[in-house]
């Protein structure tokens, strides 16, 4: 059962990442939040992070088990929102089939990709089918069908949400991440342009 409005965002101190899960510090507290592979990457130990979350409340027997799950943007839980109002898609089975952007998967759920689809894990051709049937006019308009290859923009936008959340001024890191992509391969990854990123803004 989802809480609405109970936790809107969290901000702390990443004490440690594991098992698809950042822990992190706000005050005398410890939170274990679960992220989704494609953010769970970029995230390290002692970062300073400030993040949206998505609060379920999961039965687990005669127990009520809090799950908490965390997005580098807001428009991200927006479409994990989306995501798990298919039916048979639970929380933790959303959580684990986002190994790549959202952006990614919503234009391949617009354009009936099911290929693509079915390299999420856990996502087979059925349901696949199912996520297309139930979210693929509401993908067209929530991201307007922006195409899920690699472009340069699209790189560019995640290197930048996942570089704000880690603490990086706007302005900086528009800078950091024109100079990693001239010093990376063309097909980097959205997680090296970040790291690349990091390293040069150490350095400077």
């Amino acid at each position: 059962m989802k809480v609405k409005s109970m936790i809107e965002s969290i901000r702390g101190s990443v004490e440690k990442t594991a098992d698809s899960a950042i822990h992190i510090r706000t005050g005398p507290v410890v939170v274990r939040i679960l992220v989704p592979g494609y953010f769970f990457r970029n995230v390290s130990a002692g970062q300073q992070i400030d993040i949206p979350v998505y609060l379920h409340l999961q039965m687990e027997g005669n127990r009520i088990v809090p799950l908490i799950v965390g997005f580098p943007e807001v428009r991200d839980r927006e479409f994990f929102e989306r995501f798990i109002s298919v039916s048979g898609v639970g929380v933790k089975a959303a959580v684990k089939a986002l190994e790549k952007p959202p952006h990614s998967i919503a234009s391949a759920i617009a354009s009936e990709d099911y290929d693509y689809l079915t390299t999420l894990p856990g996502i087979g051709r059925k349901r696949a089918r199912q996520i297309v049937a139930g979210l693929q006019e509401q993908m067209k308009k929530m991201y307007e069908t922006v195409p899920y290859g690699r472009t340069a923009s699209a790189i560019g936008g995640e290197a930048k949400a996942v570089l704000k959340q880690l603490g990086v001024p706007v302005a900086e890191a528009d800078k950091l991440i024109e100079t990693a992509c001239g010093e990376l391969e063309e097909e980097a990854r959205t997680s090296d342009i970040v790291k690349h990123a990091m390293k040069i803004r150490s350095i400077q």
